[in-house]
């Protein structure tokens, strides 16, 4: 009986540790869209207030580094946030480490700004949720286009995003419906 209980708690503890990676990979997910959708309230969820934030330009917590990553991604006609190939490693059962490789961008006028790069996380569980403790960017790469673009140039009916925000019936939270 012995080695069926330590056969369930292995199973149990298992499990946990791929619920936990299920949450961190969606945490991951919500962090793009955050950015894409000027969504402070889904970034909120991401990011324990008092995470420390060090993208180089800015080193500090969350709550301070929010405003200024919003205005940012305000700043821009339109951006898109990639993050893939997240490598998770659990410490233990309140503590885990992210890497993941990281491709944003941005359009404003002529101009498209395009960044690869590794972001570094530290994510902890706190009264059972899990969030990130902290973050870290690391840029490898940077590419800047200037293309001229004509004023209601035809992209052959392309549904295109033209209000960056929770109100557009594009953004939707999960399990509703994106038509309206």
């Amino acid at each position: 009986m012995t080695d069926v209980l330590v056969e369930l708690a292995a199973l149990r503890r298992e499990l946990e540790q791929l619920k936990a990676k299920d949450t961190i990979l969606q945490q991951l997910a919500r962090y793009g869209r955050g950015q894409e959708w000027l969504d402070v309230t889904l970034m909120n969820e991401v990011f324990w207030e008092d995470a420390a934030i060090d993208f180089g330009f800015f080193k500090g917590v969350w709550r301070d580094y929010r405003p200024v990553l919003m205005e940012i991604e305000r700043n821009a006609e339109a951006t898109y946030h990639l993050t893939t190939c997240p490598q998770i490693e659990f410490e233990d059962d309140e503590k885990a480490y992210v890497e993941c490789y990281g491709l944003a961008g941005g359009h404003t006028g002529p101009s498209t700004q395009i960044y690869g790069g590794r972001y570094f996380h530290v994510f902890e569980r706190r009264g059972g949720v899990w969030k990130s403790a902290a973050c870290t960017y690391v840029m490898d790469w940077t590419m800047k286009q200037t293309e001229e673009t004509k004023e209601g140039a035809d992209i052959g009916g392309i549904n295109r995003v033209t209000d960056r925000s929770p109100n557009n019936p594009w953004f939707r939270r999960m399990g509703a419906d994106v038509t309206g």
